[in-house]
């Protein structure tokens, strides 16, 4: 793991968030910044192992075939695994949401995570955590979309990128969570976690597109595939893309 300068994290932000300038109105579009606690976890399960564009269709056909999560909670599982059909794994998913939503209806009465909007972030974090298939990322996305704390979370492509640009070292991806919370400023998590998304999940894939990196000066992944091209250009290659 390398040095970093005191600019390089503000500077990779800034280049990022230049060449992706749409994420923020896509994930507004998906709603994820709009959900309830309860509704964000929800949706953080129907994302493990799965494309963004199925998680939402698994999320409202969920929503549009019951009522309300009490419904949800009531209903036999294979009815719940069937409205969650285009997400991964919808079996196991669908027997993990009713097991939450059941645990809030018998100890609390109601069903809502509403509760968590007041409590300090490290009690969130270790609460949403207790819930079977709920790991540090799941409970860090609603951190950070639903209830907007700057918590870092750390999926595939956040991992990828950041150990190419040798910000969290030959670490595990649970333990990049705290790394990067230590070294990303808390204005830029929000923004840089974002843009770290998408460009890995475009770019800096696992055979890297190097040629239209704008961040390719700072990476240190002994396998690129072209020299580094003129920034501004890249910049303009991947900001232009709602436009192709």
């Amino acid at each position: 793991m390398k040095s970093l300068v005191p600019d390089e994290v503000h500077n990779v932000a800034d280049r990022l968030a230049r060449a992706y300038p749409y994420i923020k109105r896509r994930k507004e579009g998906e709603g994820v910044f709009s959900d309830t606690p309860l509704a964000g976890l929800v949706r953080a399960i129907l994302s493990q192992n799965t494309n963004d564009r199925n998680r939402d269709a698994a999320f409202n056909a969920l929503r549009a075939h019951f009522s309300d999560w009490a419904a949800v909670a009531a209903a036999p599982t294979e009815a719940v695994a069937e409205a969650i059909h285009p997400t991964n794994y919808a079996i196991t998913k669908a027997g993990r949401i009713q097991a939450i939503l059941r645990e809030l209806q018998a100890e609390r009465g109601e069903i809502t995570l509403d509760f968590l909007r007041t409590r300090p972030t490290p009690e969130v974090l270790v609460y949403l955590q207790h819930f079977p298939g709920v790991g540090v990322k799941s409970a860090s996305v609603v951190c950070l979309f639903t209830l907007g704390r700057p918590v870092v979370p750390v999926d595939t492509h956040v991992f990828r990128v950041t150990q190419r640009l040798g910000w969290i070292g030959d670490i595990t991806p649970e333990r990049a969570h705290s790394v990067l919370q230590e070294i990303i400023p808390p204005e830029l998590v929000l923004p840089l976690h974002m843009g770290l998304w998408e460009h890995g999940r475009l770019t800096c894939r696992p055979v890297p597109h190097c040629a239209v990196c704008p961040i390719h000066a700072y990476c240190l992944f002994p396998g690129k595939t072209a020299p580094a091209p003129p920034v501004e250009e890249a910049i303009a290659y991947h900001a232009m893309r709602e436009a192709r």
